[in-house]
């Protein structure tokens, strides 16, 4: 693969063409042989391992020896290469939020230095990265500003809207209206 990512951006300097297949000359012990680059197919599937374990399109063309705008012309044309670029990154992104929920379960060990030397470790966890979790997953509890608006809000009218913000408003500066009497109760 190593070899791969210096072929990206096309042709090289002492590249040619034959037959319609790239050809590069590498210069073995002093000695100039040529090596033919991979086939299409082969760096597609380089690039789908590489997003897959990535996520990250140049990294994974870069890799693969190809240019981002190659494989992004590819996805445009070819639908079987989008779904499989498609499954490649949401595999890549249930890894990463499997490691995050590990990690705001089980915390990180750190190392603690005394002096320049480890003395011992300490377990952190991420407060913040567990109410980032919390709010992805389960919005309508935890994420409250920009979370589903909660049930029948989406159908009010902007004067109904304005009125219960209002409401609102007067609860806050007098949170416990006259109750009434019990004379008035009765």
């Amino acid at each position: 693969m190593a070899d791969m990512s210096r072929q990206a951006g096309g042709r090289q300097p002492g590249s040619k063409q034959a037959g319609g297949a790239k050809l590069r000359l590498v210069k073995a012990g002093g000695k100039a042989r040529k090596t033919r680059q991979p086939s299409i197919a082969v760096r597609k599937a380089c690039f789908l391992e590489v997003l897959r374990q990535t996520a990250n399109v140049a990294r994974a063309a870069r890799e693969a020896g190809l240019s981002s705008s190659t494989v992004y012309s590819h996805r445009a044309r070819y639908a079987g290469f989008a779904r499989d670029w498609d499954a490649a990154i949401a595999e890549a992104l249930d890894e990463l939020e499997s490691q995050l929920m590990e990690r705001a379960r089980n915390g990180v060990e750190k190392p603690v230095y005394y002096r320049g030397e480890v003395v011992g470790s300490v377990r952190t966890y991420s407060d913040s990265l567990g109410m980032f979790l919390l709010k992805a997953k389960r919005p309508e509890v935890y994420d409250r500003i920009g979370g589903a608006a909660p049930s029948g809000a989406s159908a009010m009218t902007q004067d109904e809207a304005k009125a219960e913000v209002m409401r609102r408003i007067a609860l806050l500066r007098d949170p416990d209206p006259e109750e009434p009497d019990e004379e008035d109760a009765q």
